[in-house]
C-alpha cells in the first residue's frame, strides 16, 4: 500500500478530474452511468480525486470513495465541499483486495485502473471480495489489462521503474472464468487499444490528426474501437460490466 499511495500522492494536484476527450476515456464514465441509478449505494475504488465519483454524486447516488492516497483524497475533499455534497460523497482510505465494508453492501461497485497493478492471485480475491460487496442483482465495473497486449511489458517496465511489482492482465477466458466463480453475470465484454497501444511508441502522440482518427471523441469512436473488436487477444484493455448473480430461491 505504501508504494502505490506515495506514488499517486505526488500526482494528486495535477491527476486529470474529467472524464476524458477520447472516446475510450468517456466509456468508462459511459458504462458507470448506465448502471447507476438515483438513490442507490456505489463505491468507487482507486478513485483518486474522484473524477467519476464526483459526476455520480451530482446525479443524485450516494458514493464511496475509496483510495490509499492521502493527498488524493484530501484533493477530493476540497472539491466535494466546494460543491456542496458532504452528504452524498464518503471518502475512505483503503486499498484492494481488503476493503472494510459489510457482504451486500452496494448496488454498484466500479475500480478503473487499480486491478492492473495487483498481482494475479490478488485480482482474483478482489474481484471476488467486489462481488460479496454487492446486493442480488447489483453490477460490478471494472478494467482488467489484456495479458497478450503488445503495450504490456511497456507498462510493466514503467511500474516496476516507480517501484510496483509490475502490470498484470488477463485473457478474456480467464476473465470470464474469475466472474462465474466469483457469482457474477457478465453483461458487457469490451476489448480496447488493440490499435492505441501503438500510440506509446517514440513520437507517435505529436502526429495529432493520426492520434484523433485512433483514439476518437467522447462522441464518436475511433478506429481503436473497430480493430479491437476484430484483434480482441491484443487488446491492452477490457473493459467488464457484470452482474451479481441472484441466489437460487431468492426472488422479489
Amino acid at each position: 500500500m505504501n508504494s502505490i499511495a506515495s506514488h499517486f500522492d505526488k500526482e494528486a494536484t495535477t491527476y486529470p478530474t474529467d472524464l476524458g476527450a477520447d472516446f475510450v476515456q468517456a466509456r468508462k464514465w459511459a458504462l458507470v452511468s448506465e448502471h447507476a441509478h438515483p438513490g442507490g449505494m456505489a463505491l468507487d475504488i482507486g478513485a483518486a480525486s474522484g473524477r467519476h465519483a464526483m459526476h455520480l454524486a451530482r446525479l443524485g447516488v450516494t458514493v464511496v470513495s475509496v483510495d490509499p492516497s492521502a493527498q488524493m483524497r484530501d484533493q477530493l475533499a476540497i472539491r466535494r465541499t466546494q460543491e456542496g455534497l458532504d452528504d452524498r460523497l464518503y471518502i475512505c482510505g483503503a486499498q484492494l483486495p481488503d476493503l472494510p465494508f459489510a457482504p451486500h453492501s452496494f448496488d454498484l461497485v466500479y475500480c478503473y485502473s487499480t486491478l492492473l497493478l495487483l498481482p494475479p492471485d490478488a485480482q482474483v480475491e478482489s474481484l471476488r471480495h467486489m462481488s460479496s460487496l454487492l446486493r442480488p442483482d447489483g453490477m460490478m465495473i471494472v478494467d482488467i489489462a489484456g495479458a497478450g497486449s503488445l503495450a504490456i511489458r511497456y507498462w510493466r517496465r514503467h511500474y516496476r521503474r516507480r517501484g510496483f511489482a509490475g502490470v498484470f492482465g488477463m485473457k478474456q477466458q480467464q476473465i470470464r472464468t474469475t466472474l462465474e466463480q466469483a457469482g457474477m453475470v457478465a453483461v458487457t465484454m469490451e476489448p480496447h487499444g488493440s490499435l492505441s497501444q501503438l500510440l506509446l511508441a517514440p513520437g507517435m502522440e505529436r502526429i495529432s490528426p493520426l492520434v484523433r482518427r485512433i483514439r476518437g471523441s467522447a462522441e464518436r469512436p475511433g478506429w481503436d474501437v473497430a480493430l479491437s473488436r476484430i484483434t480482441p487477444g491484443f487488446a491492452e484493455r477490457w473493459y467488464v460490466a457484470a452482474r451479481r448473480a441472484r441466489p437460487v430461491g431468492l426472488s422479489d
